[in-house]
């Protein structure tokens, strides 16, 4: 597995103290060692990719960060004390949001309501639509993406649409670092394009990137 920053993706300086700091992570499976001692500090405004052949450890790796798995030994510290998420929505809570390459969006749901699912804004049991909206809208602008709709039903969109719907939803949740576990999989070139343009806009608001990839040329 390979950790490499691209050349002009870090937006702060690298003096600046790490979000996440991974010690010696150990990670087996009946005697399997599918991490073998791994280290790794992410920074605000960093963009990290993890490359590596299938079976190299990344999923484990995602894993670990979100809270799936529990490492065999190390250590993980975000913002500078060591936790050990017991799931992604603690995860979640703490400000890392993970993107897995098979989309976790509900297509019977409209863009607003699954960029704030699992934390609806809603008065008294009333969802509060018009708030709903207007966040949603202001999410999408700040990805770039005010073309689309907080109306509507994200099971029309196309693929390269619904990471953004679900990169809303990350942000939604004040998200610091963002895992995206191979989000070119289903993408065009011309999406993958946009992809990093989106990419390097999180960045230059500080939110950190961890790209994993099996594509050399990414």
């Amino acid at each position: 597995m390979v950790d490499a920053d691209r050349p002009g993706d870090s937006a702060l300086p690298s003096s600046t103290a790490p979000l996440l700091a991974v010690r010696g992570i150990v990670k087996e499976f009946s005697g399997v060692r599918a991490l073998d001692g791994v280290d790794l500090d992410v920074r605000p405004g960093e963009v990290h990719c993890l490359l590596g052949q299938n079976g190299a450890g990344k999923s484990t790796l995602i894993k670990v960060l979100a809270g799936a798995h529990r490492p065999t030994s190390g250590t993980v510290e975000w913002q500078g004390r060591e936790v050990r998420p017991t799931s992604p929505v603690d995860a979640l809570r703490s400000g890392i949001a993970t993107m897995y390459q098979e989309l976790d969006v509900v297509g019977g749901l409209t863009v607003a309501e699954n960029v704030f699912l699992g934390h609806e804004l809603s008065r008294g049991g009333v969802t509060r639509r018009r708030e709903l909206h207007q966040r949603t809208r202001e999410l999408l602008d700040r990805l770039g993406h005010n073309r689309l709709s907080p109306g509507r039903e994200v099971g029309s969109l196309s693929a390269a649409d619904q990471q953004i719907v679900s990169l809303a939803r990350a942000l939604s949740h004040d998200a610091r670092l963002i895992v995206m576990d191979e989000p070119s999989a289903v993408l065009d070139s011309e999406e993958v394009g946009n992809l990093f343009r989106v990419v390097r806009q999180l960045t230059a608001d500080g939110v950190a990137v961890l790209y994993i990839s099996h594509r050399l040329e990414e």
